[in-house]
Parts: C-alpha cells; structure tokens; sequence
C-alpha cells in the first residue's frame, strides 16, 4: 500500500513541485531586478509545514497543500496579489503597486515566461542528449491485401509526393491520405534511386502500410532551432485544442484535473528520464498557456487588469477588483470541480 502510495504520488509531487518553482521563480527575479521586495516565496498553499528567511527579507517556504505556489510581494494583501489598504506600512520604492504598469506586466508576465523557457530548455537537452523522433515517409511494412500492396507498393520505398503534394514526413503522408478517403490517389516514390508512380486507392483513410521511425541527435545550433520550432508546435496544437472545446467541435473528456495529472506523471516516471523530461516540458509549457488566460487570479487576468488601468489612466476601485476577483475564483472553482469529475469519471468508468 504503502509503496503503491509512493509510487504514484511521489512522481506527481517532485514533477509539480519543480514546475511551480520555475514558475514562481521567474516572478521572483523579475520582481527583484524592478526592485519589489518579495516577502514570501511558497511552494503549495495553506499552512507553513517548514521554511527559513534568507538575508533579503524572503521567507521561502512549503506549505501544506501541493497543487500550487505564490510569490508575496510588498504591498500585496494576500497570495493573489490583492493590494493591501494598510498604507502605513509600505515602503513605496520596495513596494509591487508603487512601480509602473509596465514594470507591473512584466514581473506579471515572467512566470509564464519562465514556464515557456524551462520547456525550451529541456526540448534542447533532449534533442541533444537523446535526439527526437523522426517519422520517415519511408515504407517499413505493408499489409497483405491492402491498396499499397495490390498497388505494387514495396518496403524500402520512400514517399515523395502525393497527388503532386510534396511529402515530408509521415504527419503529412497521413494527412494527404486521410483527405482523399475513397479516392484513387497518384503517390510518387523514390525505389532504389529511381522514380516511379503508382496509383492507390484510399480505403478508410488508409492505403495499409507503416513508416520507419528514427531517432536523431542533434548539435547545439540544431537544437536551438528544432527546440524553438517544437516550442511552436505545441504552443498552436494546445491552443487550437483549446478553441475547439470551447467551441464545441471537441468534447472535454481530454480535460484533466490533479488526479489525471498524477496518474501521468506516475506512467512517464516509470518509462525513465527522458519520457519524465518530456511531460515535464509538456506541463510547464501548458502551465505558462494556462496562467496567460484572461481570468482574474491568473497572471493573464492581472495583465488585463493592468492594461484597463493604462486606458482609462487609474485602476479599478476596490469595490470593482472584488467583483472581478470574486467572478474569477468562481471560474477557477469551476473548472477545477469539472477537471476533476472528469478524472473520477475516468477512473471509475
């Protein structure tokens, strides 16, 4: 039991742990170089469990619920950055709400950016270390009986073009079949240096054979570029997911609270370093997505916050941040008891 225990949870906690610290960390630093004094720095929420004050006046800390963290910065009332009414106390010079917005957004904006850089970060050590996964339009295997083996398709053969499409990689060869479902298809192919072409015909999105799978190292400067490309990526599939649940065009069993998060975090860890690295980069690339939402409470939300106080030239009152803090919580709220029905469901389904 006890092991089952460790097992499962201790992946989750170390993976999120780590990512919240980068998180933080990059409102921390930024908070510092712009002369905010920050007064809290917290892993998890609630009570302190333990924690030391360091020379600058910071008490770093854990605290009793994981699934999260704050910076505490001089001004603010609370972990959700509510500016404090007791002004006697402040500092002006030292103090979040006393800086300019645009030293505001930025300190706002470093912890999703930090989120975003540590994900580079690990795609460039991987792509160096272990090197990425190349699909190859090359023909590994095909299946007897099938329109690429009636057709006179071989194993060795490597894809060119389809339908005059130019083929380079195995995303692109599935996605210009897929698109001619039923259709007779012209696919042009390169066998033993020679070019031929052959006519296939597409049943059920497939022509019935399976590409090669490399994987390739990369140098510094290659990284870089394939790193910066893969940020990219993932960035617009995460975002065009995003837009298709709220949409409608895409239901929400893919949405996933704490508990799937866990049950993943558990998987990856037990496959070895480089698949735990791996979702490491995929949670913090969408912690920085999720944190840049337009939602009161979340950096996205203050940074609205911030940019309504440049048009109209003075921030909301208090009264007014209240309603929007309160709407905010209550989206929050929300979308954690839906995330986390969902993992029930699933467990239990």
């Amino acid at each position: 039991m006890i092991a089952s225990l460790i097992n499962n949870i201790l992946p989750f906690l170390v993976i999120l742990t780590v990512l919240v610290f980068v998180h933080e960390l990059g409102h921390y630093l930024i908070a510092r170089i712009n002369g905010v004094k920050v007064e809290v720095f917290s892993i998890g929420f609630g009570k302190e469990l333990f924690g030391f004050n360091d020379k600058l006046g910071t008490r770093w800390k854990f605290s009793l619920i994981p699934l999260g963290g704050y910076v505490k910065m001089h001004g603010d009332l609370d972990a959700a950055s509510t500016k404090t009414s007791d002004d006697e106390n402040i500092d002006p010079t030292a103090s979040f709400y006393n800086k300019s917005i645009s030293q505001r957004s930025w300190i706002l904006f470093a912890g999703p950016a930090a989120n975003f850089i540590f994900s580079f970060c690990i795609l460039v050590f991987i792509n160096i270390f272990y090197g990425f996964s190349e699909n190859k339009p090359i023909i590994s295997e095909i299946e007897p009986n099938k329109p690429a083996y009636q057709a006179g398709l071989e194993v060795g053969d490597l894809i060119l073009e389809v339908n005059k499409r130019k083929i380079n990689d195995l995303l692109s060869l599935k996605d210009a079949i897929s698109k001619n479902n039923n259709k007779q298809v012209e696919i042009t192919l390169s066998r033993n240096d020679k070019i031929k072409t052959f006519n296939v015909f597409v049943e059920d999105s497939k022509i019935g054979i399976k590409g090669t799978l490399e994987v390739k190292k990369l140098n510094f400067i290659d990284s870089i570029f394939k790193s910066s490309y893969q940020i990219y990526y993932f960035i617009k599939i995460t975002l065009i997911g995003i837009y298709e649940i709220f949409s409608g065009t895409r239901g929400t069993d893919d949405l996933g609270g704490p508990i799937r998060i866990a049950e993943l975090s558990a998987d990856f860890w037990s496959q070895g370093v480089q698949s735990t690295l791996w979702f490491m980069m995929i949670i913090s690339l969408n912690l920085g997505l999720i944190n840049l939402f337009p939602i009161p409470m979340l950096d996205g939300g203050h940074l609205v916050l911030n940019f309504i106080e440049f048009v109209k030239g003075s921030p909301l009152n208090k009264k007014s941040l209240e309603v929007v803090h309160s709407i905010g919580f209550a989206i929050l709220v929300s979308l954690m008891i839906f995330a986390t029905y969902n993992d029930i469901s699933r467990f239990f389904g």
